[in-house]
């Protein structure tokens, strides 16, 4: 009897510092993030910096750079996923075997909130940043205006910390996705001089893995997140997802928007920085 083939998969562990819980097997591959702005933190795994890469950018890439080193330098794998060094799905072996062979992706449990994704996303980056986003996801991908609207302003899940796994294919597809917008943002997003807001770019990311599943009808599955902090109460936070979708599903707006909304005093902004928007007018 022939014996059946097992996938070969790794999970890229995203690291910027030593720490007891980081994993690293056939499966788990450690990669040390951000290496070109840190050459003198060694810490033994492989680097973001070699080959293509775009390590220098890690400030506002974030745990992207891992992302964009896999998809230009790691070859021979049939499955790519992404976690991080104190976050890990909640998988066995046996069981990563079985869900990716009934699923097209598995992502992470999503964030639940008490406001639109769109809403949150503001909170963490601004207005012209996430104008700029959608005004590029436009200009790269005009027929996806219908998938924005409903899943910027009319939901409030999205899958938590870029934390994904999927066939090398798939990946292939996601990573020009992802990093064709990001460049096309980059290029137009004036640089904040706030630390927190100089990872725009990570946030922002944060969010399309979520848009990209729903545009392309991926059979995905969530799965839960171990992270390891002792500090967190899972009980508190399965509380908290409950009060925060009952307070989203009470304040939801009865009218879909049939336009992309932006505020006036955004369009002037974007325009005294000299940013056009191209797309959200249509």
């Amino acid at each position: 009897m022939e014996e059946t083939k097992q996938p070969r998969i790794k999970i890229l562990v995203a690291c910027h510092k030593a720490d007891p819980n980081i994993r690293q097997d056939d499966i788990y591959m450690p990669i040390q993030v951000g290496k070109a702005l840190h050459p003198e933190l060694d810490l033994g795994f492989q680097c973001d910096n070699t080959g293509d890469n775009i390590s220098e950018k890690n400030g506002s890439y974030c745990e992207l750079t891992a992302l964009y080193w896999a998809w230009k330098n790691l070859k021979d794998v049939d499955y790519i996923g992404l976690c991080h060094y104190r976050r890990y799905f909640d998988l066995t072996e046996e069981k990563l075997i079985k869900e990716i062979s009934r699923n097209d992706i598995i992502i992470g449990e999503p964030n639940i909130l008490p406001i639109t994704i769109y809403d949150e996303l503001v909170k963490w980056t601004s207005f012209e940043d996430v104008a700029i986003l959608f005004d590029s996801l436009l200009e790269l991908y005009p027929g996806c205006k219908k998938q924005i609207i409903e899943f910027y302003y009319l939901d409030n899940k999205f899958p938590k910390c870029n934390m994904f796994i999927m066939t090398k294919k798939m990946f292939d597809d996601y990573c020009e996705f992802l990093f064709s917008i990001l460049e096309l943002c980059e290029n137009r997003i004036v640089k904040s001089p706030y630390k927190r807001q100089q990872r725009v770019l990570g946030y922002l990311a944060e969010t399309l893995i979520g848009l990209w599943v729903g545009f392309n009808k991926n059979k995905h599955k969530y799965l839960k997140i171990n992270e390891c902090d002792e500090s967190k109460n899972k009980l508190v936070d399965t509380i908290n997802w409950i009060r925060n979708n009952i307070a989203f599903k009470l304040s939801k707006r009865l009218v879909k928007p049939q336009h992309i909304p932006y505020y006036t005093a955004v369009k002037v902004g974007l325009v005294a920085d000299g940013i056009e928007l191209l797309n959200l007018e249509e």
